[in-house]
Formats: structure tokens, sequence, C-alpha cells
């Protein structure tokens, strides 16, 4: 950002509440906008997929191969192909979709992240909704400190 648009900035704390709430508006109507195209482009890949195959070779290879000639197998063999070259991200993409077990440290990191909100919604209940404040007093021993 250029130095002269700091100047600019009016920090959220300064403007009134009829600014805030058309900026929220205006925020939200973006996201809307940006969620929608999201999904749209989800469906037309989704179409584009499950379209058969255009090219005869590719059609043919996938048939000798017993494999139904969509654009989504064609795709699976492509990666799969690129893969057995050596291809890092491809071989990173077929054990991605290839393994569904999750590893052991995904299986602990959720334990732990459910561990952890289950102790917040009790110190929540606990302290009527307001969330607890953990206050450290460190006590120094005067012999330690240099002077």
């Amino acid at each position: 950002m250029a130095s002269g648009n700091k100047k600019n900035l009016i920090p959220n704390s300064q403007r009134t509440p009829e600014e805030l709430r058309e900026m929220t508006r205006k925020g939200g109507i973006a996201s809307g906008k940006a969620r929608r195209q999201k999904a749209n482009l989800k469906k037309a890949m989704v179409t584009l997929l499950s379209m058969n195959v255009q090219s005869d070779k590719s059609r043919a290879l996938l048939e000798s191969m017993g494999l139904e000639p969509t654009n989504e197998m064609l795709l699976a063999v492509t990666t799969f192909q690129q893969a057995v070259k050596g291809n890092q991200r491809a071989m990173e993409n077929v054990m991605k979709l290839s393994t569904t077990e999750k590893d052991r440290l995904d299986e602990s990191e959720q334990r732990e992240r459910i561990k952890a909100a289950k102790m917040k919604n009790q110190q929540l209940a606990e302290n009527g909704g307001r969330e607890a404040v953990i206050e450290t007093v460190v006590f120094m021993n005067e012999a330690n400190i240099p002077d």
C-alpha cells in the first residue's frame, strides 16, 4: 500500500453506526456474490467432468482399460500416468484421492480440538457466558535480579 493512502484510512471506532452498517451490508452482498460464483463454477466443473471424452484416441484408451469414456476418468488416468512418470504434485493428488482414511496425527489433532472446545464451553457455562480471563502472576526472587 502506498504511504499516501494511509491518511485516507478511518478506524471503525471513528465511524458512525450508519457507516458501519452500510459497510457491513456491502461486504455481505459481495460475499454472497462470490459464494454464488464459486457454486456456479463447481456446477460447471461437475457437468464438464461427467461429459463424454471428445478425443477418439482418449476414448479408445479408456475403453481398452474397461473404464467409462468420461472426462473424469480421463483426468484420473492422466493424473495417474503423470504420477508414475515422477510428477510429485500428481503423486500427491493420487495419494490424496486414493486414501480416505485419516492418519493418526489427524485423529489426534481432532480429539484435542474437541477437548479444547468442550473445556471452553464448560468455562463459558461456569462464567455466565463470559470468556474467562486467565491471569498469570510471575514472582521474581530478588536475589536473581541483576543490578
